[in-house]
């Protein structure tokens, strides 16, 4: 089964995804446009691992075997978001809800007692609203790559919308941020 499901699957699955959105093959005439973004591949991954599905990301070599420079890249952007952000893909489980309710752009998986919501979009307001965790008396929150916990507050409305948990995100000056894109927030003992 390949492709993006976007809900939880009761199989294995693999979402298998070129890098050129019009060919697995190495394409002379194809223009930056062709290609998908660092963004787009992050919410592929995280998609696709928040459902239960593993990712084959596809490469178009030339007929020389060298891997153009776009490639690389993206290759090389993704290895570096995993570097920081690789705790909430590796040996994660899909958790009972995989997108938000409340934050659309945020997908969860879990491992051991943290669940982690994954940001594709940074918080401007300085809170992230998550409508389907809930804290209990052990509840911490820290945003993965940073070395502090972050304040947060159980609702149960947000501006008259369900919530559960909000996340008080400081503001970070972009040199201090921990990566460019996609941001994890672990939540550790929660339900």
């Amino acid at each position: 089964m390949t492709g993006i499901i976007g809900k939880l699957q009761k199989m294995k699955w693999e979402n298998a995804m070129t890098i050129d959105r019009r060919s697995w093959g190495f394409r002379r005439e194809a223009n930056l446009k062709d290609y998908l973004s660092i963004e787009e591949l992050i919410k592929q991954l995280v998609s696709t691992v928040s459902c239960g599905g593993n990712l084959l990301m596809n490469v178009g070599p030339a007929a020389d075997g060298t891997i153009a420079p776009i490639f690389q890249e993206r290759l090389t952007q993704m290895g570096d978001w995993l570097k920081v952000n690789g705790d909430a893909i590796y040996k994660t489980r899909p958790w009972r809800a995989q997108n938000d309710s409340v934050s659309g752009d945020v997908w969860y998986t879990s491992k051991d007692n943290h669940v982690f919501a994954i940001a594709l979009k940074w918080p401007r307001s300085g809170k992230l609203v998550l409508g389907d965790p809930t804290s209990t008396h052990e509840t911490r929150v820290n945003m993965l790559g940073l070395e502090r916990n972050l304040k947060w507050t159980q609702e149960s409305k947000h501006k008259g919308a369900k919530a559960g948990i909000v996340i008080h995100v400081p503001a970070i000056p972009i040199s201090e941020l921990p990566c460019l894109w996609a941001w994890v927030f672990k939540l550790s003992h929660v339900k």
